[in-house]
């Protein structure tokens, strides 16, 4: 299975934050654009980043490197550097990666937080712990907020400029979709744990569950 990456080496203006857990119960927003639509978009991202949190928490240490599909997409160095693969810990970091990139749309400096800053051209230079992917979920949390908070109708119409892969679109389709491609993968290694056996937490949309 193909991986679409942003595929554009960004450099660093400024020292971010190291990702720390601070775990967000659920995510409210009074910026410009609180209406129905923009609550609905907060309950998707934070629905998606639970399930991404979630399969993470789940994978075991033995199963955290292990290739979901080794003949596809084998980790392993890429022709032009960084790391490309299927394991659990690659399929995290990427949805996470993108979604950061994505939600910085090339309007400003895209700087992500150590150690998810030591890329190339989005391609991660080494393997990523669970305890450095779980801090980058709750990056993530604040990141949306502060785009949704902040978010206009203005800027919900601005065009994505020539510099992002998805150039032309309208900011908020992207923002809209984002929670979609975040699901798809975190979907992915909770079938992947299930098919190995491994008991994953309930989830909202599983069968049986009660909340």
């Amino acid at each position: 299975m193909e991986l679409l990456l942003h595929g554009r080496r960004h450099e660093q203006v400024s020292a971010p934050m190291p990702c720390a857990r601070t775990r967000s119960a659920d995510m409210r927003y009074t910026g410009s654009v609180s209406n129905a639509f923009v609550q609905s978009m907060a309950h998707n991202f934070e629905q998606a980043l639970r399930l991404m949190e979630t399969a993470l928490t789940d994978c075991p240490d033995e199963l955290w490197q292990t290739d979901l599909w080794p003949d596809e997409a084998p980790t392993a160095p890429t022709p032009h550097g960084g790391l490309h693969g299927s394991a659990p810990w690659f399929l995290g970091y990427h949805a996470l990666n993108t979604l950061d990139y994505d939600l910085a749309g090339e309007f400003e400096p895209w700087a992500p937080p150590q150690p998810f800053d030591d890329n190339t051209y989005g391609f991660p230079n080494r393997k990523f712990t669970k305890p450095e992917l779980l801090g980058y979920v709750d990056w993530c949390r604040v990141r949306v907020r502060q785009t949704l908070d902040g978010l206009t109708e203005e800027m919900a119409a601005r065009p994505l400029p020539s510099a992002h892969r998805y150039h032309g679109m309208l900011f908020a389709v992207i923002v809209g979709s984002m929670p979609l491609h975040v699901v798809e993968h975190a979907s992915q290694i909770r079938q992947f744990l299930t098919a190995a056996g491994v008991t994953v937490q309930p989830m909202p949309g599983d069968r049986g569950y009660t909340g």
